[in-house]
């Protein structure tokens, strides 16, 4: 009887234990700001807009972007995005012909290069 209860206690105690534990590494895991990630996307990706988000949460705060029409350079410029921040991005369609054509856009941080596409 004795050993049954000390069975019972020990489980639950260690149950407990490693529910405090998994709740501690879990919430870790989730800040985003505790690991080097940074995003690409489109603001609205269902529509025709071309803007896009830079959403940093690594220690590089310069990217540098590259806007294609079929695999050419039209727009290329610099951007700084302080970590922990979202910068949007707005694309002039009055300034080159969008119309018809795969668009990529391009953002490189250092050695890490991310793209997105879309068809107009």
């Amino acid at each position: 009887m004795k050993t049954d209860k000390l069975i019972i206690f020990s489980t639950i105690f260690f149950l407990f234990l490693s529910f405090v534990f998994l709740t501690i590494v879990e919430s870790r895991n989730t800040n985003l700001d505790n690991s080097n990630v940074w995003m690409l996307y489109f603001t609205d990706p269902k529509s025709d807009s071309l803007d896009f988000a830079v959403e940093n949460h690594s220690k590089n705060s310069d990217f540098r972007y590259e806007i294609l029409i079929d695999k050419k350079v039209v727009i290329e410029s610099n951007l700084s995005v302080p970590s922990g921040e979202t910068k949007t991005v707005p694309v002039p369609k009055d300034t080159v012909d969008f119309s018809d054509r795969k668009i990529t856009i391009t953002v490189t941080a250092g050695d890490n290069k991310k793209e997105i596409y879309k068809n107009l």
